[in-house]
C-alpha cells in the first residue's frame, strides 16, 4: 500500500491542527489512512461501554471487547478525550474506541508511554477514533484489518457505502481513506458516489472537505467534478454557520477556496463577495485576497462596501475596517471603483 512514511502524534490536538484543515491533505503523502492507523503499532481499538464521564477531560469505559491491539488493556479504561467527545458520549452507551497509552518520540524514533496517560487516537478521517457500536461500524472496520483487506473490492464498497450512510463519524473515517489511500483512489469503482457524498448536506463537514480535496488534488482518478462542487458550496453554504452543527462552515468554505487556487483559478467577484460577510473574519479575508486577484479595484469597492453594511457581523467589520487601513484606505473614503 502506497501511504505515508509517518504517523500522526496519537494526541487529538493533532485533530486540532490537522483533520479540521482538510484542503491539502491529500497532498501531503505523509500521513497514514485513518484505517491503517487505527491498527498501527502501539495503538488498541475496543468495544467498551461508558461507565464514567470527567468534566475535566476524560471519560472511562469498562472493555467489552478488544478488536486489535496488544497488551490486553484493563477492565476500566480511562482515556483523555477532547471536548468535543465530552458533548456527545452518553453514561451506559457502548462505542468503538481507537486509542493509545503511547507516543512516537521522533527523537528517539520509538514509542514512548504519554505523560498523560491513554488518550484517544485523531487523525485525518478520525474525528476523533470514536464511533457508535453498530454493525456498520464493525463491519467496515474488520473489513480493513488488514493490509490484504484493505485492497479488496469489498473494503472499497464498504467504504462507498458509509459516506451514503447516515453516521457522520463513518463518513469522515470513509473519506479521509479515499483522500489518503492511493490505491483505493486509483480504483475506486463509483465517482459520481464520491460527487454526490461532497454535494450532500447530509454528509459530515469534514467529510465533504475531505473529498473535495481529494477530487481537486486527482482529478484523473475521482472525477473532474471538485470545481462545479467547490462553487456550490462557495454560493450556498450559510455564511452565519449551521445552526444544526457543531461546527461551522469554515474548513468546508476554506476547503473549496483551496481547490480554486490549488488550480490557479478564481470564482466569480458575486460569490467571492458573498463571504465578505461572513461571521468568520478569516474566511472575509480569504474573499478580499481572492479579489485582489481579480482587481484591486474590485477588491477595495466590495471590502469598503461589506465594511458599511450593518447587516455584516461586527468582528467581521472590525477587521474589514482594519483591513482597509492596512492597504491604505480609511473606512468611509471616496473611491472610485473605476
Amino acid at each position: 500500500m502506497r501511504t505515508g512514511s509517518f504517523r500522526l502524534p496519537t494526541l487529538f490536538g493533532a485533530l486540532a491542527l490537522c483533520a479540521l484543515a482538510a484542503s491539502g491533505l491529500s497532498r501531503a503523502g505523509a500521513i497514514d489512512p485513518p484505517v491503517e492507523f487505527l491498527y498501527g503499532n502501539g495503538n488498541l481499538l475496543v468495544v467498551g461501554s461508558v461507565t464514567e464521564i470527567n468534566p475535566a477531560g476524560r471519560v472511562v469505559f469498562s472493555r467489552d471487547k478488544v478488536l486489535s491491539g496488544k497488551p490486553k488493556p484493563p477492565q476500566l479504561i480511562d482515556v483523555v478525550v477532547p471536548p468535543s467527545v465530552l458533548a456527545r458520549v452518553k453514561t451506559g452507551e457502548r462505542y468503538v474506541v481507537g486509542y493509545s497509552a503511547f507516543r512516537r518520540n521522533r527523537q528517539l524514533g520509538a514509542l514512548v508511554a504519554n505523560a498523560g496517560g491513554p488518550t484517544l487516537l485523531a487523525s485525518i478521517g478520525l474525528d476523533p477514533a470514536l464511533f457508535p457500536d453498530t454493525p456498520a461500524v464493525r463491519t467496515l472496520l474488520a473489513a480493513g484489518s488488514s493490509e490484504h483487506r484493505r485492497e479488496s473490492r469489498r473494503f472499497r464498497t464498504l467504504l462507498l457505502q458509509a459516506l451514503a450512510g447516515d453516521e457522520p463519524s463513518l463518513q469522515t473515517l470513509a473519506a479521509g481513506e479515499i483522500a489518503l489511500n492511493a490505491e483505493i483512489r486509483e480504483r475506486i469503482d463509483d465517482k459520481a458516489a464520491l460527487e454526490r457524498a461532497a454535494r450532500s448536506a447530509h454528509t459530515s463537514l469534514t467529510a465533504r472537505a475531505l473529498l473535495l480535496d481529494a477530487a481537486s488534488a486527482h482529478p484523473g482518478e475521482l472525477g473532474d467534478w471538485w470545481q462545479s462542487v467547490a462553487t456550490d458550496i462557495l454560493k450556498t453554504a450559510p455564511t452565519s454557520g449551521y445552526a444544526d452543527e457543531a461546527s461551522n462552515p469554515e474548513t468546508l468554505v476554506l476547503g473549496a477556496l483551496d481547490a480554486f487556487d490549488h488550480h490557479g483559478a478564481i470564482p466569480d467577484a458575486a460569490t467571492l463577495k458573498r463571504w465578505l460577510r461572513s461571521a468568520n473574519p478569516a474566511l472575509a479575508e480569504r474573499a478580499a485576497l481572492m479579489l485582489h486577484k481579480i482587481s484591486a479595484q474590485t477588491e477595495l469597492a466590495a471590502v469598503k462596501e461589506a465594511a458599511a453594511d450593518p447587516a455584516t457581523p461586527g468582528a467581521t467589520r472590525q477587521f474589514l475596517d482594519r483591513y482597509l487601513r492596512r492597504i491604505g484606505h480609511a473606512p468611509g473614503a471616496a473611491t472610485n471603483p473605476g
